[in-house]
């Protein structure tokens, strides 16, 4: 409801003729372009179709995890840039968040039983942080590593004796043979 004296058009702040043309014309090329925009592949829960936000850089979208962290430091906290606006409301947030996790980690751990506690521990040695390919490419250098290390402290094969050398200079003259027969049927033929 508009006051007695008000002199705001209905409607809120619409700006100049110009103004809405450069508007109209942003959302228009934008529209003209969204749908060659990567698309999120989650899947949603109401179908369990792919989900086709936009995806962020990690081609997912903000409601399944585009905001997520990544890279090596994927699990450390994200800290508020210190030229934010609020950003020591942000940083005080952020701070008693870590608290409260924190606290809530340590009541779970100490009601579990012994044995929940060391299948809990072993669990922690076992999944490092870290992508399930990066962990996946680390599991096969250290296969590939280990099928190295006893290929080399294997022991070299025995040198071929006096009759498996004479074996083989016939095993090549045979060939040899074979190649000058076959080249000159293929030449005469």
């Amino acid at each position: 409801m508009r006051g007695a004296g008000s002199n705001k058009r209905p409607g809120g702040w619409r700006g100049s003729a110009a103004q809405i043309a450069v508007g109209r014309a942003a959302i228009i090329k934008w529209n003209r372009t969204r749908h060659l925009q990567p698309k999120c592949g989650a899947a949603r829960k109401s179908d369990y179709a792919p989900c086709q936000n936009l995806a962020m850089a990690n081609g997912r979208c903000h409601k399944h995890g585009g905001k997520t962290p990544k890279g090596d430091n994927w699990h450390r906290p994200l800290w508020p840039h210190r030229d934010a606006p609020g950003a020591n409301t942000k940083l005080n947030r952020k701070l008693n968040d870590l608290q409260r996790t924190a606290a809530k980690r340590e009541k779970r751990v100490a009601r579990m039983s012994p044995e929940e506690r060391a299948a809990h521990e072993q669990w922690q040695r076992t999944h490092k942080p870290g992508s399930a390919a990066e962990r996946q490419r680390q599991r096969e250098f250290r296969r590939q590593a280990k099928e190295s290390r006893l290929l080399l402290s294997a022991e070299p094969p025995p040198a071929p004796t006096p009759e498996a050398q004479e074996l083989q200079k016939l095993i090549d003259q045979l060939k040899a043979e074979l190649l000058e027969l076959e080249f000159r049927k293929g030449v005469f033929a």
